[in-house]
């Protein structure tokens, strides 16, 4: 089937898209407490949580407010039907790495759909092989048992100009011709297996944190990382040394940017506005954050053009 593409410059070409299908793909977040045990244990690779380690996340969990909130529980589900509203039609689906449906549910569903090849993306915009790769993983293993069927994934797509768009957007927002205000870029960090998994990954986000800063006039910025894990060797510097750092250089106002994620959800409405918060309040500077996407059309047309962009080739 060929169908007219009623997306930005792409207007008005002929797309080909019979037999392929979108597969989108999100990380996945509790309903409820009793998912917390299963949602830990998949993250973990197998490995169940100890008592502590669930009381923690609860914890966290309840400080923001997750288990009453439908719009941080259904948050992926709403990024995907506000996605699908910006591609030319086609089957689709949505798979999470840690929740149901999981990704193999998504991929048998496409395939039911009559589907032959798979685009698949992933909500994270930058590439990491542990993160982004995962997904790639399951997403082979769940094809492999469909003679016929191929799939392509999406790696990245921050450089896509609504990505850009969005961001310059939040944060001149955020910031509002504040005087005196540090600027902190922060993203997941990732273990250093090895430097050149780091280094890919932390250049990606230096070279879209750079185009941000100089978009927005930012003079006093620096991009670190935030949600290591307690053991091993992990990609810095952390939030909590940049904001030491700022405080040290007299910063009044300190403007978290968590460009690495893409809505709220614990690590942002928890690590960011509560920890991040308390450390910025107790060395007396203000701190400040802008929005998050959610399910800002802007932003998610960064995914729409990746897709498209995709399809085509």
């Amino acid at each position: 089937m060929n169908v007219v593409v009623n997306y930005g410059l792409k207007r008005g070409n002929l797309v080909n898209i019979e037999k392929k299908g979108l597969l989108f793909l999100s990380y996945g977040s509790p309903l409820s407490k009793d998912d917390l045990v299963p949602y830990m244990t998949s993250i973990r690779h197998g490995r169940v949580p100890t008592d502590a380690e669930v009381v923690n996340l609860t914890r966290r969990y309840d400080a923001i407010g997750q288990w009453s909130n439908v719009e941080l529980q259904t948050m992926a589900e709403r990024q995907y039907e506000t996605l699908i509203t910006l591609l030319p039609s086609m089957p689709s689906a949505i798979g999470y790495l840690h929740m149901k449906p999981s990704i193999a549910d998504a991929v048998d569903d496409l395939v039911q759909q009559g589907v032959e090849h798979i685009v698949a993306i992933v909500t994270a915009p930058f590439f990491t092989s542990l993160g982004t790769g995962a997904y790639e993983k399951q997403v082979q293993a769940a094809i492999g048992t469909h003679q016929g069927v191929t799939f392509d994934v999406i790696r990245s797509w921050w450089d896509q100009p609504p990505f850009m768009e969005y961001w310059v957007k939040a944060v001149s927002d955020c910031i509002n011709d504040t005087n005196d205000v540090f600027v902190i870029f922060s993203a997941h960090s990732i273990p250093l297996i090895n430097s050149h998994n780091g280094d890919s990954y932390a250049l990606a986000l230096e070279k879209s944190a750079r185009e941000i800063a100089e978009r927005c006039g930012l003079s006093n910025w620096s991009v670190a990382w935030q949600s290591a894990a307690l053991h091993g060797q992990w990609l810095g510097p952390t939030v909590e040394e940049a904001i030491n750092q700022a405080l040290r250089n007299g910063a009044i106002h300190i403007a978290f940017v968590p460009f690495g994620f893409v809505s709220n959800h614990v690590e942002v409405l928890y690590d960011n506005d509560v920890e991040c918060k308390e450390l910025v309040d107790a060395g007396g500077a203000v701190y400040m954050r802008a929005q998050m996407p959610n399910c800002n059309e802007t932003f998610l047309q960064a995914m729409a053009s990746a897709i498209l962009e995709r399809i085509h080739s």
